[in-house]
């Protein structure tokens, strides 16, 4: 439960805001068919390991690969994430774009996920909330975990209790890292039990803050 109304709610993106799978797996299999390489990528496959650190997906998928031939594939594949992303985008869980606005007028909001650099920009502009959102990080940034980037936002913007909201028992692990409470989303890509606040849909949790006083 959380007793301290915070200042701040920080956002994870890909299973609490959308769900933008099908456009990744489609931008790895591109860069595979480029570059020479029979893996094709399932959805599946790729759903399992979000939330996770590009270089960790990259051990698990292709765990043959060179050194070299891995910083390859994965320039390219930022290469062809920068130009479908924009155009192919994902699927906004329901309730969010309202639920941003409405948050906004109370708290200040930010973004903070394990993606590469530029796509929390590319997410806000297809979501059309760029004008809700005071700023973000990501581990393309900075290439620190979650844990770290927290503290490094919370410094940043000097907030004094913000709370972070993502859908991972790995996103709940680096809030108490960062000595944040951890809001769970429900309807996300993860499960856990470990939580001090959890929520169904981003329209109840909406409701939730709306009303915390």
């Amino acid at each position: 439960m959380i007793v301290t109304k915070p200042d701040a709610l920080v956002l994870d993106m890909d299973g609490t805001l959308w769900d933008a799978v099908d456009t990744y797996t489609l931008c790895w299999n591109k860069a595979f068919e480029e570059m020479g390489v029979s893996t094709v990528l399932r959805r599946e496959e790729l759903l399992k390991l979000m939330g996770t650190p590009i270089d960790e997906i990259m051990r698990v998928i292709t765990p043959g690969m060179i050194s070299e031939d891995r910083e390859k594939f994965v320039a390219r594949v930022h290469e062809i994430e920068a130009r479908e992303l924009p155009v192919r985008g994902g699927k906004l869980f329901d309730g969010v774009k309202i639920g941003i606005e409405r948050l906004s007028t109370i708290y200040r909001l930010f973004l903070l996920s394990n993606c590469e650099k530029g796509e929390l920009q590319i997410f806000a502009k297809f979501a059309e909330i760029e004008e809700w959102i005071s700023g973000s990080i990501s581990f393309g940034d900075t290439y620190l975990q979650k844990g770290e980037n927290m503290r490094l936002l919370q410094q940043r913007f000097q907030l004094k209790s913000p709370v972070y909201i993502g859908d991972t028992d790995g996103d709940g692990v680096q809030a108490r890292l960062a000595g944040w409470p951890f809001v769970f989303v429900r309807y996300g890509f993860g499960s856990t039990d470990r939580f001090d606040l959890a929520f169904d849909s981003f329209s109840e949790l909406t409701d939730y803050f709306m009303n915390l006083s």
